[in-house]
């Protein structure tokens, strides 16, 4: 059975705008279309402050960007850490064939493991790139994402050459 837009709809349409609550809110509180709420909000004469709603859009525009940069960093920060396991020393842990354990410290991770650092660097600074690209209206842009650019492309072909050998046992 259709639902049909009651007078109790319209008295609480007018009581939450009364409130200066956004059509959005309305709409979803009532649990009735933006659409409808636009519709019947207009034929009973009420309208909406564009004002605050530009107002509210821009606020959540600048929060947006903010996490977004959060995130860049985050990224940046990922894509450093890598690359830092990368050349650091590497403790190796197996086991003989009598069941003991054993463990030695390498000057640098084996070359599957620094491929898959490089590839996580590569792959993060590939993200923050893009993230980049999001927020860059400036002149800085091209300059910024060739900069990026460099830095994933020179990340995938260290991890290209690190798999040597064993190359086609990973897959690459």
């Amino acid at each position: 059975m259709a639902r049909h837009f009651s007078a109790e709809d319209e008295e609480a349409l007018r009581r939450l705008h009364g409130e200066n609550l956004s059509r959005n809110e309305i709409a979803r509180r009532l649990e009735w279309s933006v659409a409808t709420i636009t519709n019947h909000a207009n034929r009973l004469g009420l309208a909406f402050d564009r004002e605050a709603t530009r107002a509210a859009t821009d606020a959540r525009q600048v929060d947006l960007k903010d996490r977004r940069q959060r995130l860049q960093g985050q990224l940046l920060d990922l894509a450093e850490r890598s690359i830092e396991r990368a050349q650091e020393r590497y403790l190796v842990h197996g086991w003989t064939h009598t069941g003991e354990s054993v463990a030695e410290w390498l000057q640098q991770p084996p070359a599957k493991e620094t491929k898959d650092l490089t590839l996580a660097a590569s792959s993060a600074l590939t993200s923050a790139l893009k993230l980049a690209q999001v927020d860059a209206g400036d002149t800085g842009r091209e300059e910024a994402a060739g900069f990026l650019q460099s830095l994933s492309d020179a990340m995938a072909s260290a991890a290209r050459e690190l798999g040597g050998d064993d190359a086609d046992e990973y897959g690459s």
